[in-house]
């Protein structure tokens, strides 16, 4: 698992989307028309397609009141690598309430560059609450982050202690205040340039800690700009289908499992709009900008998208019941014809009612 992390972060290190020849974000904003596409974002470092024979996943298989199905074996699961049986090689099952060793971590994400300031205030407040439940006394160690117009910014590193991130969230005012932003599609170009570059940064430090990280946002995601895509470029969807392909692998190379935790009210734009963009980007003619949505890659990652209005306290602890208990497993994969060729996985278990949730597939390398 070291070996995994540790090969995660140097792809993360070493591939940079400015050798893709995407061009800088600001020339080509100044030389747009007002109504041309978002320009691809340069700077984002991404993992690299697979070229590992063997690969691991995070797996949570719940009842259907969303409670863990313990006891399951290497028998009781079957995989499917597109649409092709695939070697087990072993299942795990983790307890991390009495393991000993690669602990999970939950991180939560507030994100002030696409939510309200109102929102915000309610999200203090429930999420607020979350940490001083029993007492301040966290079941996992638990970061807060706060996505900013100015950066990311971490408010505390990984403890136990809820009374102590309370602290820091009240004390965190000055990130939490909404600086403002231009307005239309360049403001919303805006929010999804910030957005994406502030998670690459987040995958790229939670790859230099161990053990799964389960990462909680508390947001309504970055604008998707679909009408955007019709008069995507060329270079421009090839920057999106390797972002597809770099957030994809690095979520799962570095344990992380993204939950899109929406504060929805009535009026806003329709939440479940992602639910179009949800089939996999097998090439580079069929990727959008919307492929990189919040809630695509929650979904893909095997995390949860909850859409429950404004109760954040509820869907914290909702979310939270995964970083109890959760399977490993570890299957033979087939090598790719093609590079950043997509494999779709199709895991099952044998047991009724019972609903399996892991890393929708993967991109492959062909042999070298």
């Amino acid at each position: 698992m070291k070996n995994r992390r540790n090969q995660a972060y140097l792809d993360l290190a070493a591939i940079a989307l400015l050798a893709l020849g995407a061009g800088s974000f600001e020339q080509a904003r100044a030389q747009a028309p007002a109504q041309a596409t978002v320009p691809a974002t340069p700077g984002i470092p991404m993992a690299a397609a697979d070229d590992s024979h063997t690969i691991s996943l995070d797996v949570q298989v719940n009842d259907k009141l969303g409670h863990h199905v313990a006891g399951l074996t290497q028998g009781d699961f079957t995989l499917l690598d597109n649409k092709q049986p695939a070697k087990i090689l072993s299942v795990h099952e983790m307890d991390t309430r009495t393991a000993a060793t690669d602990p999970i971590r939950v991180v939560i994400v507030i994100d002030t560059i696409n939510t309200s300031f109102d929102v915000i205030a309610r999200e203090r407040e429930q999420l607020g609450e979350y940490l001083k439940q029993d007492g301040g006394k966290l079941a996992h160690p638990t970061s807060l982050v706060i996505f900013t117009e100015k950066g990311i910014q971490l408010e505390k590193a990984s403890i136990r202690d809820g009374n102590a991130l309370a602290a820091a969230l009240n004390g965190a005012n000055s990130e939490l205040r909404i600086e403002g932003r231009g307005a239309g599609f360049w403001g919303a170009s805006d929010m999804v340039q910030w957005s994406l570059q502030q998670l690459t940064e987040l995958v790229s430090y939670e790859a230099t800690q161990p053990g799964r990280k389960l990462v909680f946002f508390l947001s309504p995601g970055w604008p998707l700009l679909p009408y955007a895509g019709i008069e995507e470029t060329e270079k421009q969807r090839q920057w999106t289908f390797h972002a597809v392909v770099g957030l994809t692998n690095a979520l799962r190379q570095t344990q992380t499992t993204l939950y899109s935790l929406t504060p929805y009210t009535l009026g806003r734009s329709d939440p479940f709009y992602y639910k179009g963009y949800l089939k996999p980007v097998s090439n580079a003619d069929h990727a959008e900008y919307p492929d990189l949505a919040l809630q695509v890659l929650a979904t893909h990652s095997g995390g949860l998208v909850q859409t429950t209005g404004m109760d954040v306290l509820g869907e914290i602890n909702t979310a939270e019941r995964d970083a109890n208990s959760y399977y490993t497993v570890t299957f033979e994969t087939a090598p790719g014809d093609r590079q950043n060729e997509y494999h779709a996985l199709d895991l099952r278990t044998d047991k009724p009612d019972a609903a399996v949730r892991t890393s929708s597939g993967y991109y492959a390398n062909a042999p070298h």
